[in-house]
């Protein structure tokens, strides 16, 4: 994964810097896609308007390919990539302040609430393009039932697993916890570890906790947002099992024995090598498992936390949310783009040109990675909420209670959901 993707990532797993902007609900889409025009060609009347430059910025690079197409359909915009690659949040801010030329904008999840009280963004409640991407999506660029974006790229938590040790012992991916118990029972049988986690990087550590996140949103979209006003509290009975699912597997002896001392990157190391048959992570480290990768055949699915009748909810991470700046000379152009990028071809040229997956339905290219296929269907037959992360003075609290679990301190878990609890009240509002 290149740098700045993780670093942007990293941030919004439970960083310092990033806030609740509350969302949840399924992704299936009940609306028929939205139909734009990206195929068509260029039009009389846009060949005769008068030449405009939409500027976008951005902390990764905007897909070449889709702005040449946008170009080509409509001759007389020129699309400004405006890529900020440090200190994105300062300078956003700082042109924001002083009303600079601004058009469209990445903005974080955290950002929202502060940007729409100011009216600093373009409200796009109307657009039909609204109903192409998966709903949680569009539920991360709403703030008070208005929508003023929607983020475009997304990771899911997943388990990778190597498939030939699957095959070997006749085990059937894992869609609930009781079955992800069995499967781990037996390959612990075969005497293979079933998992491998480092405690090293201590973020690399919170995958079989933060999945529960979106079971939680699913059924309270805001639960995020009551948590961080006092209204739910984390000592509160309906998040007692928060630190369950990682500490049975802990004290089943699911986890490679030693590997509490590794950090991220020799953790991968260790299962490319075999020595564990399961590594939870978010879908990011795709990228690890390149085309030339021989080993064994790698797949991943949904971390299955919900048991035997409950759904299976799927924890997406998703950041880059386009907005239009209120203020823009062109605002008609900005709507234009955003109705661009939600047809599924054009999403699907971005998929395959960042070699990530979109959240237009049906957009992700099916081809951006060997197993990009069976994991888009998985996410999207299943219901989806976008992981909001937790407040200010959550992450130095959480991140220590997920390495005594490991170390098999065997610590209180009442007793952590009440350290959970004193941490976000330094945040309450």
């Amino acid at each position: 994964m290149k740098h700045s993707r993780l670093s942007a990532l990293l941030l919004l797993l439970l960083s310092v810097s990033l806030i609740v902007s509350a969302c949840g609900g399924g992704n299936k889409n009940t609306d028929s896609p939205a139909t734009g025009s990206s195929d068509a060609a260029p039009s009389k009347a846009a060949a005769d308007k008068e030449t405009v430059t939409l500027k976008i910025s951005s902390w990764n690079p905007i897909s070449q390919k889709v702005i040449e197409k946008f170009e080509e359909q409509y001759p007389y915009i020129t699309v400004e990539p405006d890529q900020i690659a440090d200190q994105y949040r300062e300078v956003i801010r700082t042109r924001i302040i002083s009303k600079a030329d601004m058009d469209i904008v990445w903005m974080f999840p955290n950002q929202m609430r502060e940007y729409v009280d100011q009216g600093v963004l373009m409200d796009m409640s109307g657009e039909a393009w609204k109903g192409n991407y998966l709903e949680s999506a569009v539920q991360l660029g709403t703030v008070e039932g208005k929508t003023y974006g929607v983020p475009y790229n997304y990771y899911a938590v997943v388990i990778f697993y190597n498939r030939g040790v699957f095959n070997d012992l006749g085990l059937n991916v894992p869609t609930t916890w009781e079955e992800l118990l069995d499967v781990s029972e037996k390959i612990k049988a075969s005497g293979l570890a079933p998992f491998v986690t480092g405690g090293k990087d201590a973020w690399a550590t919170q995958f079989m906790s933060s999945g529960n996140f979106g079971a939680y949103q699913n059924k309270d979209p805001l639960v995020f947002e009551k948590l961080a006003s006092g209204e739910k509290k984390w000592t509160d009975p309906e998040f007692a099992d928060f630190f369950g699912p990682l500490s049975e597997l802990v004290d089943k002896g699911y986890f490679l024995e030693n590997s509490v001392g590794l950090g991220n990157a020799q953790v991968v190391q260790v299962f490319k090598e075999g020595k564990a048959a399961m590594y939870p992570m978010g879908s990011w480290a795709l990228d690890e498992f390149p085309a030339d990768f021989k080993e064994f055949e790698v797949g991943a699915f949904p971390i299955p936390l919900n048991k035997a009748g409950e759904p299976l909810v799927v924890n997406l991470i998703s950041d880059n949310i386009f907005t239009g700046i209120s203020w823009s000379k062109h605002p008609e152009e900005v709507k234009l783009f955003m109705d661009f990028i939600a047809q599924p071809d054009t999403a699907k040229l971005w998929s395959e040109d960042t070699k990530s997956a979109v959240t237009v339905v049906g957009g992700t290219s099916p081809t951006y990675h060997s197993i990009a296929e069976e994991l888009t269907k998985s996410i999207e037959s299943n219901v989806s909420t976008i992981f909001p992360s937790l407040t200010p003075s959550m992450e130095p609290a959480y991140f220590p209670m997920l390495q005594q679990i490991l170390l098999k301190q065997k610590p209180d878990l009442a007793k952590l959901m009440e350290e959970m609890q004193k941490a976000q009240e330094k945040d309450y509002k």
